[in-house]
């Protein structure tokens, strides 16, 4: 399966490249879109021609020899199975966080002594392993739950040490009393929620929280502190009188309708 992959300007001033036959160079770049996300496919020439140059009349293997003498590619061989290499690929190259795991082995190398080791084909050759992997092209878009940052004042304490499990207990109640309100997504210190209260002083707090907690749980925001801290302001703004917990309108009493005003 043919997949896209980058091409740097670099790529057709390289002099080592320049001394390559141009279908060499053309076939070099055809071997990253049909290489898997290790840079790694299988050495099947016939195949390779039919993929990358099915149009060119070119010995395919030659050319594949070409770029393994100038160290672009390493042919090597697992189990009497033939393959390639792609060097330097994790240097050029950003797949995919989807693209499919490697199936084809990695190249083994056999333990030699420095003297012997060739000038160029050194350990460059050999790719990083799965655990040492580059970030995926597409990790410039976050997870959308590592946008969810809770403000610092408003983060429980950290939980009890591995060796401190008979307390775990104790901790728990202590986290959960932090929150003066604690939703599934909203959850606000003491210190935030008197500040909001005075902040937002038109509107009942703890109604319009409750509210937007069930709104943030169908549809959670990349930071809840702000939108929630933006839609209050805005519901304040809009709420012309004054809301207190306590405060009534209460009628005035029959004495008091006849009191005059200047008295």
């Amino acid at each position: 399966m043919a997949r896209a992959r980058n091409i740097k300007p670099g790529f057709f001033t390289n002099d080592d490249l320049a001394e390559c036959e141009p279908l060499a160079r053309v076939l070099f770049v055809g071997l990253w879109t049909v290489a898997d996300r290790e840079g790694r496919l299988e050495d099947k020439p016939r195949k390779i021609k039919a993929m990358v140059l099915p149009y060119d009349d070119a010995d395919c293997d030659k050319l594949l020899a070409q770029l393994h003498g100038k160290n672009f590619i390493t042919r090597y061989v697992v189990d009497g199975n033939e393959f390639i290499q792609i060097n330097n690929w994790k240097k050029h190259q950003n797949p995919h966080m989807k693209e499919a795991a490697s199936e084809i082995p990695e190249q083994v190398t056999q333990p030699i002594d420095i003297e012997e080791a060739p000038e160029k084909h050194g350990s460059s050759m050999v790719q990083e392993s799965e655990e040492n992997k580059t970030i995926p092209a597409d990790s410039l878009f976050p997870h959308p739950d590592s946008l969810n940052l809770i403000p610092y004042n408003t983060q429980a304490e950290n939980p009890a040490c591995p060796d401190e499990s008979e307390n775990k207990s104790a901790s728990i109640h202590q986290m959960s009393s932090k929150y003066a309100f604690e939703g599934e997504v909203i959850r606000l210190n003491q210190k935030d929620f008197t500040e909001w209260q005075s902040l937002y002083s038109n509107i009942d707090l703890e109604h319009e929280l409750r509210r937007l907690d069930i709104e943030f749980r169908a549809d959670k925001p990349k930071n809840w502190f702000i939108t929630a801290s933006q839609k209050l302001n805005y519901q304040n703004k809009n709420t012309k009188s004054a809301w207190t917990p306590s405060k009534r309108v209460m009628p005035p009493s029959r004495t008091q309708e006849f009191i005059p005003e200047n008295f």
